[in-house]
């Protein structure tokens, strides 16, 4: 179920909103994005109406689940990354297998990280 208020903290860095409480909550001011008090919290947090959120943020926020919401079973994971395998070609597989040893499986996460700016293709020519 999509939830109707998003709560600040929830936003900072998403979709390419700013990176801080105050630059997100200046850009919502100046956009005119809905919103209300937090129930229950201190001080003067806010939360922010979905649907007067900008596209591309509701969208990456669409994107994001739980990790119970598609938890595979171990035959499934090892079916999937064969699977992907399968269908890489030699040099692809190469350079992904190259890539993880060299730069760590958490910095080729970040490449595919889609609530940043785009970084440039990883893969070979």
């Amino acid at each position: 179920m999509k939830k109707e208020w998003i709560a600040t903290h929830e936003l900072i860095g998403v979709g390419g909103l700013p990176k801080t409480r105050q630059g997100l909550n200046r850009r919502a001011r100046e956009e005119g994005w809905q919103k209300r008090r937090r129930e229950g919290a201190r001080g003067k947090a806010v939360e922010y109406a979905w649907h007067s959120l900008p596209d591309m943020v509701k969208k990456t926020l669409s994107l994001r689940t739980t990790p119970a919401e598609h938890q595979l079973s171990p035959q499934e994971a090892s079916a999937t990354w064969n699977e992907i395998h399968r269908q890489l070609s030699d040099a692809e597989r190469d350079f992904i297998v190259s890539f993880i040893v060299r730069e760590g499986v958490l910095n080729l996460l970040k490449r595919l990280d889609y609530s940043e700016e785009p970084v440039n293709d990883i893969r070979p020519e």
